[in-house]
């Protein structure tokens, strides 16, 4: 089965790639150093789509069409050129309205690409480029603290972390969301209501980190211009130890967040990153990820959701759940001491 990994870790090793959706031409080199939001990669799209009907334009019969394109599929043209003309007592002529290129001719139609639109993949972090990516990107590396969430709405920024509570033993000081937030990077406990998410917003953060996200502002929170993550999903889920121990150790101090839209097919999750001194050069590869005894978890399945613990003991046989669900299973210590068997599925394993 997929092993679900949940990075919660100091001096971690951070390699990220930066690529485009599609290809196009990577600006930086291997052994390169680079700036948050530095372009890695950039390619073009039209900016709009134009297709002259000759026949119809032009009143004359499809089988004329052909002799009065004056253009050839992939050539560019300038604004004003002509791309097809009929001669005659009335004169017809077919002009590009601007810059572009001929990229279709069939049954008298041609069709054109106009204008230009750039796209940019931006760094997300600084740090070293180890490796190119052809016609994508690239892969950037550093070191640092790492704290991985669960859902992310896809805007990155950077700025000064400042915890407001969100735990069972902190909880979350609503009063302390002032102006003095304004280009800050927030860390709260569960955004639940409208009212409250929208007293974060009128701060203007730099970004905003909850425990949990209620489901009904998901949509509000992918049109914001500043990125939200939440650390645990979705529903009223409180900040657990492990995520607060690390966003101690970066309270008052520069981070960068990246709220990715999680991926599974290729690991991506959102997170913040607190990044060290210099870049690791010696430490270029993961390590191999794997349940064992012993090995930090967080829970994912009710009534357990958000809770963390240890596992003591991995059975070799599956369990059978009252479901009636035969499935691969771990026991688990929960933080409170309370011993409980949870399929694997339910495990987030913490690095």
């Amino acid at each position: 089965m997929a092993l679900e990994k949940l990075i919660i870790h100091k001096g971690q090793q951070i390699c990220r790639s930066f690529q485009l959706p599609m290809r196009g031409r990577v600006l930086v080199r291997t052994g390169q150093r680079v700036t948050m939001g530095e372009p890695v990669a950039e390619f073009y799209v039209p900016e709009s789509y134009l297709e002259f009907d000759i026949p119809s334009g032009f009143k004359i019969r499809p089988s004329k069409a052909e002799s009065c394109i004056k253009r050839l599929v992939g050539e560019e043209v300038d604004a004003g050129d002509i791309i097809a003309s009929k001669g005659g007592i009335v004169q017809r002529i077919f002009r590009a309205p601007q810059a572009g290129k001929v990229i279709a001719i069939r049954n008298g139609k041609v069709m054109l690409a106009l204008g230009s639109v750039k796209h940019v993949c931006r760094a997300g972090f600084p740090g070293l480029v180890v490796e190119l990516l052809p016609d994508r990107g690239a892969v950037i590396c550093t070191t640092g603290n790492v704290l991985q969430g669960v859902w992310g709405n896809g805007k990155n920024a950077y700025g000064d972390l400042a915890y407001l509570g969100g735990s069972d033993q902190n909880p979350f000081n609503q009063e302390a969301i002032n102006t003095k937030m304004e280009g800050k990077i927030i860390v709260a406990g569960p955004c639940l209501k409208q009212d409250l998410l929208s007293k974060m917003v009128d701060v203007k953060p730099a970004g905003v980190i909850v425990s949990s996200l209620a489901p009904a502002l998901q949509a509000e929170c992918e049109k914001l211009d500043f990125p939200v993550m939440s650390l645990a999903g979705f529903g009223d889920i409180q900040l657990d130890e492990c995520s607060e121990a690390m966003i101690f150790t970066m309270m008052g101090r520069q981070v960068f967040l990246n709220a990715h839209v999680p991926d599974p097919a290729v690991g991506m999750k959102p997170e913040v990153l607190m990044l060290g001194e210099e870049v690791a050069a010696d430490v270029l590869f993961q390590d191999e990820f794997a349940f064992h005894v012993g090995a930090k978890v967080r829970l994912t399945g009710k009534p357990y959701t958000g809770s963390v613990g240890e596992i003591i003991d991995l059975p070799a046989e599956p369990e059978r759940y009252a479901s009636g669900l035969v499935l691969p299973s771990a026991v688990v210590k929960r933080s409170d001491d309370q011993v409980i068997r949870v399929p694997l599925a339910n495990i987030e394993l913490i690095y």
